[in-house]
């Protein structure tokens, strides 16, 4: 199957008379992506003046997650929505070192060897291994004898490569970036403080690159296929457009999904 993805992207410092519509470093305040619109699994993330990701809305525009934070900027609480109404949550409180102490009042333990952190949640128990990014590099859940891994590298601040094994279900996903400016979201920097909560909430809200400072050039997803990407912009819009076409044995197929990311001032 063919995908088509659109990934917008600010590119500009959009004076009226400038023709450079394609450095995405001279980018304003990031204020909404849209992921996969016109799919049951839209998404919209929601960012306000400074930078902070406040919540997620579905399609329909009702709240699915709505996020709170402290004073440095770590979520303190998530929100979780059924039909725009709140029907659970998580709260995080952090060590010195600026990683998760606790989930919903229970102690997450911290192996200082491994940089590994363990809690037990509904009969899962979750270790967290972090690099010194504080970026999750290993998440391993044990329900009973059975595990389920999750395996992460990075470069430069970029997911290179995502493997998820278990006894039933195995994936894999190895990134390829192209690092012109035109390229460049930083969508990390503002994604961080949910990786780090989602590390420990939903280990697969990694795999998407989401965290990464850059768009993928390319993403193979089990030979033979692969999505590769391409940019443009978006009329009359503060935006830069990538799209990604999946390819399986070089013929390409279907679109499957758009996303989009908004800039302002």
């Amino acid at each position: 199957m063919k995908k088509l993805l659109v990934l917008a992207v600010l590119t500009v410092s959009f004076f009226s008379c400038s023709n450079d519509t394609d450095n995405a470093s001279n980018a304003t305040a990031l204020r909404e992506v849209v992921l996969f619109r016109n799919s049951p699994q839209e998404l919209h993330w929601k960012f306000n003046t400074t930078g902070q990701l406040t919540e997620a809305t579905n399609g329909q525009n009702q709240v699915v997650e709505r996020y709170t934070y402290n004073n440095l900027n770590q979520i303190t609480r998530v929100g979780l929505f059924t039909n725009g109404t709140e029907t659970s949550s998580y709260t995080f409180t952090y060590n010195n070192n600026g990683i998760v102490a606790s989930i919903n009042g229970n102690d997450v333990v911290h192996n200082s060897a491994t940089n590994t952190y363990t809690y037990s949640h509904n009969g899962t128990v979750r270790s967290v291994t972090f690099n010194t990014d504080k970026k999750a590099t290993q998440i391993v859940d044990m329900v009973g004898t059975e595990s389920t891994g999750y395996l992460m590298t990075y470069q430069a601040g970029n997911l290179t490569s995502y493997t998820r094994t278990s006894m039933t279900t195995n994936t894999s996903r190895n990134y390829n970036y192209n690092t012109m400016m035109t390229y460049r979201t930083e969508l990390g920097r503002y994604t961080a403080a949910l990786a780090m909560v989602k590390s420990f909430m939903e280990p697969e809200f990694l795999a998407h690159a989401f965290t990464s400072e850059y768009v993928p050039e390319e993403c193979h997803h089990g030979a033979p296929a692969a999505l590769r990407f391409s940019y443009g912009v978006i009329p009359g819009e503060r935006s830069l457009q990538f799209t990604s076409e999946e390819f399986v044995n070089d013929t390409p197929s279907t679109i499957a999904a758009y996303q989009e990311y908004y800039y302002g001032n």
